[in-house]
Parts: structure tokens; C-alpha cells; sequence
């Protein structure tokens, strides 16, 4: 039982990853075809665009954390929910173990935001 739980786990964590590198190939894809556009009409935003592009970006370090933080709470809790109903001793302890990964993952990130959100940065 336990090795068909890990690998779903695994397999949702598979497809979840491929999901996001795609959406990030897609968009790129899409910027690079509107600076093209924008270089080949000779259009006046395309040298600003350019330049706009070259700008190094913030850190995106802090967005989303209180919303990942409590997703990931809500994973663990959740495990542990269904290790309760499942009632076998063997069952509890393995599922409350592999629970706690999410649980301090998502209790560090939401630390991190009230952190950061009490010393007034941004990110």
C-alpha cells in the first residue's frame, strides 16, 4: 500500500512540474514572437521593449508564500485527516510521517511571510 501511495505522490509531483515548464516555455514563447513582431514593423516601442527587456528583474523571492504556505498545510493536515479515517496504527504513523514534510514546508513559508510582512519588505 505504501509504495502505491509514494509513487502517486510522485507521479502528481511529475505531472505538476511538467505543467509549469511548459506554461513557462509558453510564455517565452510568446514574448519572443511579439519582440519579433515589434523588430521587423519597425515600431516605435520595439528599441523600448528591447530596453525593458535587458533590465535586470526584481528577486521573486516572498510572492505567493502565504498562498503555497497554506496549500501545503492543507496537504499535510489532509494526510493526516485521512490517516485517521484509514484507523490502522501502521497506517497513521507512516501517513503522519510523510505528512510532515508539507506541514513544515508550509509552516517555514508562512513564517517567512509574516516575517518579512512585519519588517515591511516587499518580497
Amino acid at each position: 500500500m505504501e509504495a502505491d501511495i509514494v509513487a502517486f505522490i510522485a507521479i502528481a509531483v511529475a505531472v505538476m512540474v511538467g505543467i509549469v515548464q511548459l506554461g513557462r516555455v509558453l510564455r517565452a514563447m510568446m514574448l519572443h514572437k511579439t519582440v519579433r513582431e515589434a523588430l521587423t514593423r519597425e515600431n516605435a516601442l520595439g528599441p523600448a521593449l528591447l530596453d525593458k527587456l535587458d533590465e535586470p528583474k526584481a528577486s521573486g523571492g516572498g510572492l505567493g508564500d502565504d498562498r503555497i504556505g497554506l496549500v501545503l498545510l492543507a496537504i499535510g493536515f489532509a494526510a493526516i485527516g485521512f490517516a485517521l479515517i484509514q484507523g490502522s496504527a501502521d497506517t497513521i504513523r507512516n501517513v503522519s510521517g510523510m505528512a510532515l514534510f508539507p506541514l513544515f514546508v508550509g509552516a517555514v513559508l508562512l513564517g517567512r511571510f509574516i516575517w518579512n510582512a512585519r519588517r515591511g519588505a516587499e518580497g
